[in-house]
């Protein structure tokens, strides 16, 4: 921070064999890369993808896929490959999907470049080809969890959260979590970060305890993907005078406050997590994109046309 103290920004663990112990306690998807398909896909058993109705995986009660299936990207071993010359220094992770991999088809090749900049950001870059088939859907994100105080403070109540987003995807009235595709104003509810800054503890507790208990919204940057990143979100602590930027080209941000974190999570350093121990911020194409024909171009992925979407997260003083 401004006055040389290091801290542990982000959750984890110290090992590969503590992070997986951890999943027969919880599985948050701390710092992973989610695919192919972050966020929900509802209905999941009759999915048209290549003029084919595809069952995946139902993951949550109802029908609902989440962040790729039982075993998504985030439990898959990439191939890494260091840049030795590019500059910044960077390295890029592989991962060649199979054809029927958690039901969805065709052979997919996501390359994921991490960069460091000497402005103190990282860029994620990805990159996706269809290397057999006619179509897919492909829409990964990053779900790095962050609390800028190095976890002094056990929740992210007192973080304060900015927002380029004047709207917010709605959700099903018989399902909360399932986003319907209509964008409404931000305005004059719990979800308007856009007016003004405001601390995420303000009302993340106001939700129902049983169905969502804080904020896990699909908040509007634009309607499409953009040709270069822009702000969209921007997160401070008072305690540590750390500021989070966040910058993409991607239309959605998740913002999701680790509303369901087990406090049986022991991670790094012997910091015990739980409930707003930190909060992720999620840039990708609009989740159950697939399902909504206003959206459904941005996730389909053909021989001819490669995926892309570059994110960048940006650590500063104030």
């Amino acid at each position: 921070d401004k006055d040389g103290k290091q801290r542990d920004i982000v959750a984890g663990f110290d090992s590969h064999e503590s992070w997986q112990a951890s999943l027969d306690i919880d599985d948050p998807y701390f710092g992973a890369t989610i695919g192919r398909v972050a966020g929900r896909i509802w209905p999941c058993d009759s999915v048209q993808i290549d003029g084919k109705a595809r069952v995946l995986p139902e993951v949550q009660p109802g029908k609902v896929c989440l962040h790729g299936g039982h075993v998504g990207f985030d439990k898959r071993v990439f191939g890494a490959h260091v840049l030795t010359e590019s500059q910044p220094a960077s390295v890029r992770f592989t991962y060649v999907s199979p054809d029927g991999e958690e039901g969805f088809p065709g052979e997919v090749e996501l390359h994921v470049t991490y960069s460091l900049h000497d402005d103190n950001s990282m860029h994620i870059e990805y990159s996706g080809i269809l290397n057999s088939g006619a179509e897919t859907i492909l829409n990964p994100t990053n779900h790095t969890y962050w609390n800028l105080t190095g976890f002094e403070e056990p929740t992210i109540h007192n973080h304060i959260c900015r927002l380029e987003a004047d709207r917010y995807m709605a959700t099903r009235e018989d399902n909360v979590m399932v986003p319907t595709g209509d964008l409404l104003p931000v305005k004059d509810t719990v979800l308007d970060f856009y007016s003004q800054p405001r601390r995420l503890g303000d009302d993340v507790e106001s939700f129902d305890k049983d169905a969502v208990r804080g904020y896990d919204h699909v908040f509007a940057i634009s309607d499409q993907p953009v040709d270069d990143v822009r702000l969209v979100a921007k997160v401070w602590s008072l305690q540590s005078r750390l500021m989070l930027s966040v910058l993409s080209d991607q239309p959605a941000l998740i913002v999701y406050t680790g509303n369901w974190i087990s406090p049986k999570l022991v991670g790094k350093h012997g910091v015990r997590y739980g409930n707003y121990a930190a909060v992720a911020l999620e840039t990708q194409r609009f989740p159950n994109a697939v399902n909504i024909p206003r959206f459904r171009n941005q996730v389909l992925l053909h021989p001819d046309k490669p995926f892309g979407h570059h994110t960048v997260y940006k650590i500063e003083h104030i």
